[in-house]
């Protein structure tokens, strides 16, 4: 890949990708470093891409294929929790009222359903590119599907658990 390729690509998908790391870790430090390494790893790669469409698969499934690596490590099971960060970005800062609920009720789902979600609604994948990505059959995306809209529902419908006078949950 030619330099200015290069940062082309980086300038049109570093929100993408970093939001989908993002979705697939929930922390923004992990983000950005599977951000990062997505992309050193775009830059030493030589494989050709026949067009836009096969470079945006090769970054979704590059941070796909991260994402899932870093959370089964080992050292991801042991760290210790980081105080937020306040200078990180909060992407949904721009939010408000319902869209901020939804958003927040968003990142309590599992990483699979969230990461379905995600890829459906937000980057606009079908169930068939959806399944090329996930290294799944198009019938299991549509059930992830289903799954996580129900559990979202749920997420969005549950009232906060309240104490009642006498003390008994």
């Amino acid at each position: 890949m030619q330099p200015e390729d290069y940062r082309a690509a980086v300038e049109r998908y570093r929100d993408m990708v970093w939001r989908v790391a993002l979705n697939g870790t929930r922390h923004t430090q992990d983000a950005e470093d599977v951000t990062q390494e997505v992309f050193l790893r775009l830059f030493t790669t030589r494989k050709p891409f026949q067009g836009e469409a096969h470079l945006k698969h090769w970054l979704l499934r590059a941070t796909v294929n991260r994402c899932r690596s870093l959370m089964a490590s080992p050292w991801h099971a042991r760290r210790a929790a980081l105080e937020p960060d306040e200078a990180a970005p909060d992407p949904a800062a721009q939010l408000g009222g319902e869209e901020r609920d939804l958003y927040d009720a968003l990142r309590t789902l599992p990483a699979q359903a969230r990461l379905a979600l995600y890829l459906y609604y937000f980057e606009g994948l079908s169930t068939r590119e959806m399944a090329g990505l996930l290294h799944c059959t198009q019938t299991a995306v549509t059930t992830r599907l289903q799954r996580a809209r129900q559990a979202l529902r749920r997420a969005m419908t549950e009232e906060p658990e309240t104490e009642r006078e006498d003390g008994a949950p």
